[in-house]
């Protein structure tokens, strides 16, 4: 992998060389909206410019440009290490792949690591839990001439092939062993891993891992074998592992994009990464409330027959004595608190969200949560009606305790 050009959201991606320029703007032009319609751009193009949005991860052009796109964190300065370990600590949050069991320790050992390394780690971290909890076996008809008996003997075969060896046997048996498709494709990948991994500890536990599926042949047909392979009840802890699977073999990315103009692209949405993470966070650092996040509840309206319609879905609920106290709505969006215009950047829809959530389940007081940046460090109020607040909350990534607890004390404000 060439040495990977680094860029943060919302920068203008420059210095690339035109054939990689050309790529990434097919691939921008490709994705311009998510898989339910609403536009949502990978990468931005306009005015004949390139940037990148909301999306963070790893890129590889067909022309062999390497890009890395860091989310754009205020508070950290401009330390690309430490934007890593912010990523990082958010990533674990994240509903994509919280199977991924990844320590503090080893957080910080790789923050320093490029996006490669940093995901082929999360894979081997995941592969090293499977094996602990051992690979999945299954029983295989073999058949194979022998020196001794086992099983049954085949009569056709046993005497074309031993008519002139009585010492031998031609048998059919059962044999329970782990070569089944799921573990030749990881197996295949991590041979794919191999020639690319630099760093000195994903080394060592990709070696590791070699060494527990050394009794497991390669695949020989990536597609065939990802076609058979089956997660079954028995195989849970395989389907973190597989998704992993997917990216290095396939190239599939953990979001899935379109295009034949990238080698590989594993990006993640941080509208997606926020959310959890605040939720999480919320979970972690307060015992106040109970936290409800993405539950389904009630309904917007219901039809002329009685039947509920536009179901609610909150990101978060702050529950107490069964009870919803308060609706926060996580948004990975920059606001300004200050300047001449009231509205401050805030999104008309989101206010209309609010609005229904707080209505719906009578609640005083709902809340929009954004990162705190620069120009948003305070909270701001808004009063839809006397009965009804709605507070915009910064929230910091890099001190969740703290802008939990902050967040709390502003909501139980009068």
């Amino acid at each position: 992998m060439t040495e990977p050009l680094v860029f943060r959201e919302h920068d203008e991606i420059t210095g690339i060389g035109k054939h990689a320029f050309a790529d990434l703007k097919a691939f921008a032009l490709e994705n311009q909206h998510d898989a339910a319609g609403n536009r949502r751009p990978v990468l931005e193009w306009r005015n004949g410019k390139l940037k990148a949005r909301n999306y963070v991860g790893l890129i590889q052009t067909r022309a062999g440009a390497t890009l890395e796109i860091l989310p754009k964190v205020d508070l950290v300065a401009g330390d690309d290490a430490e934007t890593k370990l912010v990523f990082l600590q958010m990533l674990r949050a994240w509903r994509g792949i919280n199977e991924a069991q990844l320590s503090e320790g080893g957080i910080r050992a790789m923050r320093r690591f490029n996006m490669l390394e940093i995901f082929a780690r999360l894979f081997l971290e995941n592969l090293r839990h499977l094996t602990k909890r051992g690979l999945a076996m299954h029983y295989q008809m073999v058949e194979e001439n022998l020196p001794r008996l086992k099983g049954r003997i085949v009569f056709a075969p046993h005497l074309n092939a031993n008519i002139a060896n009585r010492a031998r046997f031609y048998v059919q048996y059962d044999d329970f062993n782990a070569n089944r498709p799921a573990n030749r494709l990881i197996h295949s990948a991590i041979d794919k891993l191999n020639p690319m991994l630099r760093e000195t500890a994903n080394r060592t536990l990709l070696r590791q891992m070699k060494i527990c599926f050394s009794e497991v042949p390669v695949s020989q047909n990536y597609a065939d074998d990802w076609r058979k392979h089956k997660i079954d009840r028995a195989m849970r802890h395989y389907r973190a592992v597989m998704q992993w699977v997917g990216v290095f073999l396939f190239g599939r990315g953990l979001v899935t994009f379109a295009g034949a103009h990238v080698n590989r692209c594993l990006l993640f949405p941080m509208e997606q990464l926020f959310e959890d993470f605040v939720a999480k966070s919320f979970r972690a650092h307060q015992n106040h409330f109970s936290v409800h996040a993405q539950a389904a509840g009630k309904y917007l309206a219901t039809t002329g027959d009685g039947k509920e319609v536009f179901q609610l879905r909150p990101d978060m609920r702050l529950c107490a004595r069964g009870r919803t106290r308060f609706i926060l709505d996580a948004k990975w969006k920059r606001i300004n608190e200050a300047g001449d215009d009231p509205k401050r950047g805030i999104s008309q829809a989101d206010m209309y969200q609010l609005y229904a959530y707080g209505k719906k389940y009578q609640c005083n007081t709902v809340a929009l949560i954004y990162p705190q940046t620069a120009q948003f460090a305070r909270p701001v109020d808004y009063f839809f009606d006397p009965d009804l607040r709605l507070v915009c909350l910064p929230f910091d990534v890099t001190d969740p305790r703290r802008s939990v607890q902050d967040s709390i004390n502003r909501l139980r404000a009068d």
